[in-house]
């Protein structure tokens, strides 16, 4: 998994995100200047001290610099176009609203800015300095917030991840996360979910901290394997798939099928049979099976490619069968 940026806050305000984080991330970043990192909560401090999940990222000057005048840009045709681009944000006049001053509850550190953003945002009475920053309307911040991360993403050869989906139609139209990143954590969230006995909630973050660095290489298997069938998860394949293909007898016939785009529908009914129910082994069943596979060979398969990535896949089996047991 490629690096991942995340923004807009200093770090998630749902626990249920975390522990999702911690069991199928490798790593994120949240910007944090140097001089803010007493604000840490020791929840998330737990984590970033006994894990490798969290990477703190101080922004630099020339960072805040770039994502000022962007920002300043895309906040004028807002101001300019209100009823027109006010849906971005779910609202019918964002304008009226970002110039009640009743609105600006949201404070941005002045570590994350230059002076160029405070004179545009003071200059059009939608927001106001203080000694620690700027207060500004939060739909504002999150505009902003996305523009500094994707400064920091470009230079850092990283993808942004934000876990507020308020503002899912500006982060669309701004084109701030990928559909490839977005659809692989959804299915990723979901194979987790499917699997977790209990709900994410009722285990302590403690109890998911010592499972994470338990597990850590076969988390790495896991990413790997997701990003295996990347392209079969962004044409749907769905996560109850995912987790067949590694718990079933047959998990390489069926991988196979996934991995190279022949379908459900290529696989003769006998194989299929089989790849769902291991114990139907009658001598008719196998001598079909036998046949199916040698057509699935000839349609571009070779002994060789089923045997890549064995070990990957052996751990990400085995990650599977251990998230099974979580509680």
């Amino acid at each position: 998994m490629e690096p991942l940026i995340y923004y807009p806050n200093f770090e998630p305000p749902d626990e249920t995100w975390l522990k999702f984080a911690l069991l199928y991330f490798e790593n994120f970043k949240p910007i944090v200047p140097y001089n803010r990192r007493n604000l840490l909560t020791d929840n998330f401090r737990n984590i970033q001290d006994n894990t490798d999940l969290i990477s703190l990222y101080a922004p630099d000057h020339e960072e805040g610099y770039r994502a000022s005048l962007t920002a300043i840009e895309e906040a004028t045709k807002i101001l300019e176009n209100s009823y027109d681009r006010s849906p971005l944000f779910r609202q019918t006049n964002i304008r009226r609203k970002w110039e009640n001053s009743t609105n600006w509850n949201y404070l941005i550190y002045q570590e994350k800015f230059s002076y160029e953003w405070v004179n545009f945002c003071r200059d059009n009475n939608i927001g106001q300095q203080v000694d620690e920053g700027l207060l500004i309307p939060e739909e504002l911040a999150f505009l902003y917030m996305t523009y500094l991360a994707k400064e920091i993403a470009f230079k850092e050869s990283a993808a942004i991840i934000t876990d507020n989906q308020r503002f899912d139609n500006f982060t669309n139209y701004s084109r701030s996360t990928t559909p490839l990143i977005n659809s692989r954590n959804k299915f990723a969230k979901g194979i987790i979910n499917m699997l977790v006995p209990v709900n994410l909630t009722e285990i302590p973050i403690n109890r998911i901290i010592e499972f994470r660095n338990r597990n850590r290489e076969l988390i790495s298997a896991f990413n790997r394997e997701l990003s295996n069938i990347q392209n079969k998860i962004s044409e749907g394949s769905s996560e109850r798939d995912f987790i067949d293909n590694y718990n079933s007898v047959y998990s390489e016939l069926s991988r196979n099928v996934i991995l190279q785009g022949i379908g459900v529908a290529a696989i003769p009914f006998a194989a299929y049979v089989l790849i769902q129910n291991p114990n139907t082994t009658s001598p008719e069943y196998i001598k079909e099976v036998l046949g199916s596979i040698s057509m699935v060979l000839a349609g571009g398969y070779t002994l060789n490619a089923a045997l890549r990535d064995k070990e990957s896949r052996r751990y990400c089996k085995k990650y599977i069968a251990n998230l099974e047991r979580l509680r």
